[in-house]
């Protein structure tokens, strides 16, 4: 009887497996989780952990609008599982208040326009578009496209943008072998710190702008193998306008080979829109010249240079060059400490941060008198600043607290701080 069932019931096995084989469970995916929130088991703990670090909202751009009255900032999240970023852009009184969120899709480099009437921003998709000051009615600008930094003229009528220029042959090019994993190293500065050369240069291109198209572009360095910003952190404060959108202040190196490895003598070039003449208001000195802004009247640029060449980490000082004589003078020259962020509060008192006993505070100095005043005080990291119609706003940084927005009372010193991205974190977390 046995021996009659064992084929009857092997089938039935077989089909009975050859069912679960077939049966796939699916996990379900799903997008990046941007949450900030802390779970039960982490506010228990009440300690830092790398989990925890990954929650924290990123702050990132900083404009101040032309009446000084509300600043923009973006803030950055990020998720841990999938390491997706996101970018938006928000507003806040510099007098305090509370935040409102302009962008949800997406936003970052944002930049008041038109008297600060209107703000322009670059989209999750990398296009200039503009919105007004409630973040309601968003349009994007149209006649530009692949770019990398831009900054509106003052005048309004005027725009910048960098864009990436492919001056140079890959070996595939050069030698006609399309399928080649191959590049030919003969130059010192193929590579810098973590940027390699891409056989590309970043350009300075301006237009016309009338803040719904960009059009009329030209490139202001055609066919110079150079770059501005300069490599490899290309700082868009490297670039300046005027405040009448006449002439921009740009930052490039321009040396090849061995020379350009050696050295870090980069300069300064005032160029003017209308004629395409520049000149070089750094020249002679042999390092860094870089960070050119103008005075509010236009007849000054103020900018940050080091003596010796080759040297990094060499003293930064801070120069004025003055356009209609043509003279340059180191304002600073009793001032043995760095100087960077420099702010024009009007056509005579600079303002900047200065790494100060450990920690980085505000300073202020006039242009005729030289000396150097210390602005505030604490335990704490002040900069990058922004000055507009009297008023101060900068980043604000402690050993316990990430970057947030401050307003600086240029006259006392006293700090406000404005911004609380993490204010969910710190109310559980022991810093």
């Amino acid at each position: 009887m046995k021996r009659y069932l064992v084929p009857i019931i092997l089938p039935v096995l077989l089909l009975t497996f050859s069912c679960k084989q077939k049966t796939v469970v699916t996990k379900e995916e799903t997008g990046p989780q941007f949450n900030n929130q802390l779970t039960a088991e982490e506010k228990a703990g009440g300690v830092m952990t790398p989990e925890i670090m990954w929650k924290f909202g990123r702050l990132g751009a900083m404009a101040l609008s032309p009446d000084g009255s509300t600043v923009l900032y973006t803030v950055t999240d990020i998720d841990l599982q999938t390491e997706a970023r996101r970018t938006n852009i928000f507003k806040i009184p510099s007098s305090g208040g509370e935040p409102v969120q302009l962008t949800t899709a997406g936003g970052s480099s944002p930049q008041w326009f038109d008297n600060g009437k209107s703000i322009a921003y670059v989209d999750k998709d990398g296009n200039l578009t503009v919105m007004d000051p409630e973040g309601k009615v968003k349009q994007t600008v149209a006649g530009i496209k692949e770019f990398e930094a831009y900054n509106i003229a003052p005048s309004g009528n005027h725009i910048y943008f960098t864009r990436r220029v492919k001056l140079d042959q890959t070996a595939n090019e050069k030698y006609n072998l399309p399928k080649a994993k191959v590049r030919i190293i003969d130059d010192l500065m193929y590579r810098h710190w973590n940027y390699w050369s891409d056989y590309s240069y970043s350009h300075i291109f301006v237009a016309s702008f009338d803040g719904n198209k960009v059009s009329e572009e030209k490139d202001i360095m055609k066919d110079q193998k150079f770059e501005s910003p300069t490599s490899p952190y290309f700082d868009e404060g490297e670039i300046s306008w005027s405040p009448d959108g006449k002439f921009i202040a740009y930052t490039s190196k321009r040396l090849k080979g061995k020379e350009d490895a050696k050295s870090t003598n980069s300069d300064i070039y005032l160029y003017d829109i209308s004629s395409g003449k520049e000149v070089n208001i750094s020249e002679g000195n042999h390092g860094y010249d870089r960070y050119p802004v103008f005075s509010p009247d236009g007849s000054k640029i103020a900018f940050q240079s080091m003596e010796r060449d080759g040297y990094e980490a060499d003293l930064d000082r801070l120069f004025v060059y003055d356009i209609k004589a043509g003279s340059r003078t180191w304002v600073t020259k009793e001032w043995t400490f760095d100087v960077e962020n420099i702010n024009w509060a009007d056509n005579q008192t600079i303002y900047f941060t200065c790494a100060y006993m450990g920690t980085s505070q505000v300073f202020k100095t006039r242009f005729e008198g030289k000396s150097v005043d210390k602005v505030t005080e604490g335990v704490h990291d002040l900069g990058p600043i922004t000055i507009k119609s009297g008023v101060m706003v900068s980043w604000l940084t402690s050993m316990s607290m990430a970057p947030e927005i401050s307003k600086v009372d240029m006259p006392t010193g006293e700090i406000k701080q404005l911004s609380f991205i993490n204010k969910a974190i710190y109310e559980s977390i022991k810093m």
